[in-house]
Order: C-alpha cells, then sequence, then structure tokens
C-alpha cells in the first residue's frame, strides 16, 4: 500500500499564512504579553511616597480614626451615641533612604549606613521611601443601637469598609 501524502508546498504555506496572518500576530502579541514579569500595581503598594512627604501623608493617629468613627457611627440611623475602640498589630513604620559604604581593611569589613538628607530651602528633611499604615487587628463599637439587628450589620459594613477588618474581628455592644 503506497502513501500519497505529501508535504505542503511552498505557496499553499504563504496562502495560509497570508489568509491568517491578523490571527498569528495577535497570538503571538498574547504570548509576549503573558511572558513579561507583572508589575507591582498601585493599589497593592501600601502608601509608597517619593522624596520627602507632606505633614498630612506622614501623620496617623489611631485615636483621631477612632473619634471619626465614632461620629460616622452616631450619624447612623438607629444607632445612637457610639464609642469606637481599634487595635492595631503595629504602628505607623517609615522606610527612610539610607546610603550604605562598606570598606575593607586588611580582614576586616567595615560597613556603614547613613540616613540620606535633602537639604532644600526648608531646611533639611529625611527623603522618605515608603509609609506603611498600620494593620488593624479589631475593632469594639458600643452604642444604644446595638441590640439592633439591623443597626448591628450597618455599624459592621461601615468599620469593615473604612479600616478593612472582617466581620469575624468587628464586636458591636449596646450601651448608654
Amino acid at each position: 500500500m503506497k502513501w500519497n501524502w505529501k508535504l505542503p508546498q511552498r505557496e499553499q504555506w504563504l496562502q495560509w499564512l497570508q489568509k491568517y496572518k491578523l490571527v498569528l500576530a495577535l497570538a503571538v502579541a498574547g504570548v509576549l504579553l503573558l511572558a513579561l514579569p507583572m508589575e507591582k500595581r498601585p493599589s497593592q503598594e501600601k502608601a509608597s511616597v517619593s522624596g520627602q512627604g507632606t505633614e498630612e501623608e506622614t501623620t496617623f493617629s489611631v485615636e483621631e480614626l477612632e473619634q471619626r468613627l465614632s461620629q460616622a457611627i452616631s450619624r447612623m440611623d438607629g444607632a445612637g451615641k457610639a464609642t469606637v475602640i481599634l487595635t492595631v498589630d503595629q504602628g505607623v513604620e517609615r522606610v527612610l533612604a539610607t546610603d550604605n559604604k562598606q570598606e575593607e581593611e586588611a580582614d576586616k569589613k567595615i560597613q556603614e549606613q547613613e540616613t540620606v538628607v535633602y537639604s532644600g530651602k526648608d531646611g533639611d528633611e529625611v527623603v522618605l521611601l515608603t509609609q506603611y499604615y498600620p494593620s488593624f487587628r479589631g475593632a469594639l463599637v458600643v452604642c444604644p443601637g446595638g441590640d439592633n439587628p439591623q443597626v448591628r450589620l450597618a455599624v459592621t459594613q461601615a468599620v469593615s469598609a473604612l479600616t478593612g477588618l472582617g466581620s469575624d474581628r468587628i464586636t458591636i455592644c449596646a450601651g448608654e
């Protein structure tokens, strides 16, 4: 039995490539995009600051956030005057730019690390690379309407939206 199978001729390949060139180009572009490394998206970064930060960017107060939350919850229908207590894992962490120097003398290695200081018209300022805000551990809300399930749900959703805590870490209690 003879096989009548032949490889396609050069002209047939060229016709096929001409016909499907757009599809091939899109497929190659897709493969190249998948091969590129993913960069960090700005929403995934934690308060990245280039250069010097303003006073608003560098200050964070848990007490001030508690007061603002208390005021907002107190305005909610049925909640009443609220008190909010937040616990955090750690405080604000600032990462400053540093200059590392390394010297070798005989058998010793000497390493020095200095904080980079920017001298501007406002005086000397340290260079802030990144600032990490605290992550919350839990929240307690005490309000007169805390025994009403609708109020509890609304307060839990509000605290969760503002702090990023899950509902299992938020406690709502009825109080005065």
